[in-house]
């Protein structure tokens, strides 16, 4: 900094005092470390708080997600409880004793003999014809194609 002052100097009448009071200053420099300092002090705080807000953001996904999991099992257990009384109503309507009472019901009796009926060939060559047109698929179907398969099929077990 450059300071302009007359080129001639005056003789000094005063004589110096050996301690000068400093000028009363109204303004303070601050160092520029305590500026870095703050600086530092409000982006921790402000991490932190976004930290802070990440956590708990993601506490309540996780506690979202466990309802919906929770609401989820319950349905699933709900099912299957359904699933297997339905099971038993069917074992039931399906019993042998339930069968026999109900066709009892209806008039039916046990068969008492079976009689074989001679079939007339003239029979089995108008059915040879007539299958002659037919989709061989459906015509001779292969025996895993049966569909009786799946009823003779142990329980629980698909082919």
């Amino acid at each position: 900094m450059a300071l302009a002052m007359p080129a001639e100097r005056l003789p000094q009448r005063q004589p110096r005092r050996a301690v000068s009071a400093p000028p009363e200053r109204h303004l303070t420099v601050v160092p520029s470390g305590a500026k870095r300092s703050i600086s530092y002090f409000a982006f921790t705080l402000v991490g932190m708080f976004v930290l802070i807000s990440v956590v708990i953001g993601f506490q309540a996904y996780i506690a979202q997600q466990q309802l919906t999991l929770d609401h989820v099992t319950n349905e699933l257990r709900l099912a299957k409880r359904y699933h297997d009384e339905l099971r038993q109503v069917r074992a039931g309507l399906i019993a042998p004793d339930y069968l026999r009472e109900q066709a009892a019901m209806e008039g039916m009796t046990q068969g008492l003999g079976a009689r074989f009926v001679e079939v007339p060939e003239s029979a089995v060559a108008s059915v040879a014809i007539s299958t002659g047109n037919m989709d061989p698929a459906i015509a001779e179907p292969s025996p895993t194609a049966s569909p009786l398969r799946p009823l003779l099929a142990p329980q629980g077990v698909t082919p």
